[in-house]
């Protein structure tokens, strides 16, 4: 760029045509030659112009002339360039399809990795579309159902003490709805913006299991926490909602009474995050389906965003997270949740507690 940071970038081009496509720089090397073979018949074949002008006037036509043709040339040969940027401004926003790939062998990569793009852009399209038709759904039931059970009730039709305990559960499962749906908004928000710093995740997991005390004690849960200090680079929110997540589910499916723990340890592959239950396993035929948005194992009352949210952290971490029901005996006795980061960490001093 020294020298000719000055000219346009067309410019700078034809100073440079080394830097243009092969192709393109054949076409109209080609029509300058036979310009100038023209130009150089034509003093041949027709003498008279060159006969009756001087030489300076003739000279003057020629070069006009092959100006005009040059331009003309040059105009041909960017066509390809035009036509791929009148392909992509045509494209509709809400359905991208594919450009065509008839461009010259120069523009070929950057054709399909623009169509790679674009392919891209519409699978997310298409599964936000499906997210909001599903979170649509989800958000439209309880209401109607409890617009149904308040008519019920009003009408004398339902028993109010009998309905108000489910008027209730609809409600909280609503609110559950709205905050992971909010939930999901923040985690994207917070992906995109990547200011990660330093996170002890055994620290974010007590704060954790404070909130879940009351939780706990409800159902009266044995609950154990064995943790080693181990430093992330994330963000504390996020993982804090993780583990957040984790837990809930693992003291949802556990009964009255059960045992449930939560380990964090680091192995030579890596660092690991363990939350275990008694909640008596889940059924395997649709373990690949728990991760995607509103699905959720048979018995459930959850609303089925929880580990999507958790595999949408994770992976923003460059972790995996994974569920295996854990047997003994032969006995499948519940499930284990399992987050792995591979990634090196810092392991500064080891501790357990247990409750």
């Amino acid at each position: 760029m020294s020298g000719l940071g000055f000219l346009s970038p067309g410019l700078r081009s034809a100073w440079r045509p080394w830097q243009v496509g092969a192709s393109i720089r054949r076409f109209v090397m080609g029509w300058v030659l036979v310009t100038m073979v023209f130009l150089e018949v034509l003093d041949w074949v027709w003498p008279a112009p060159a006969a009756a002008l001087p030489p300076a006037v003739w000279l003057l036509a020629k070069l006009l002339f092959g100006g005009v043709v040059l331009m003309a040339v040059m105009r041909q040969a960017f066509l390809p360039v035009r036509t791929l940027g009148r392909s992509l401004n045509a494209l509709p926003l809400t359905e991208l399809k594919a450009v065509e790939n008839r461009q010259p062998a120069e523009l070929l990569p950057l054709a399909a990795a623009v169509n790679g793009v674009l392919q891209l852009q519409q699978t997310a399209i298409d599964e936000q579309g499906k997210f909001l038709a599903n979170a649509s759904h989800q958000l439209q039931t309880p209401f109607a159902v409890l617009r149904a059970q308040l008519q019920g009730v009003m009408s004398g039709d339902m028993a109010a003490r009998d309905t108000l305990p489910k008027m209730l559960a609809t409600i909280d499962r609503s609110s559950t709805l709205v905050r992971q749906l909010l939930s999901i908004a923040k985690v994207e928000q917070m992906v995109r913006q990547a200011n990660w710093q330093e996170v002890d995740l055994s620290a974010v997991a007590r704060e954790v299991v404070m909130e879940f005390a009351p939780l706990l004690a409800r159902k009266n849960l044995d609950f154990s926490l064995q943790a080693v200090p181990v430093r992330l680079s994330t963000d504390a929110w996020l993982l804090g909602e993780l583990v957040r997540n984790l837990l809930s589910n693992a003291i949802q499916h556990s009964p009255r009474d059960a045992a449930l723990g939560l380990v964090i340890r680091v192995l030579p592959s890596g660092t690991e995050l363990l939350v275990w239950d008694n909640g008596g396993g889940m059924d395997e035929a649709i373990q690949a389906r728990l991760f995607e948005p509103f699905q959720s194992g048979s018995g459930a009352s959850g609303v089925g965003l929880g580990l999507s949210i958790c595999r949408q952290i994770a992976v923003s971490m460059g972790a995996e997270v994974d569920l295996y029901n854990r047997v003994q005996d032969d006995c499948v006795v519940g499930v284990d949740a399992v987050v792995r980061w591979p990634q090196e960490v810092d392991l500064t001093s080891s501790c357990g507690v247990a409750s």
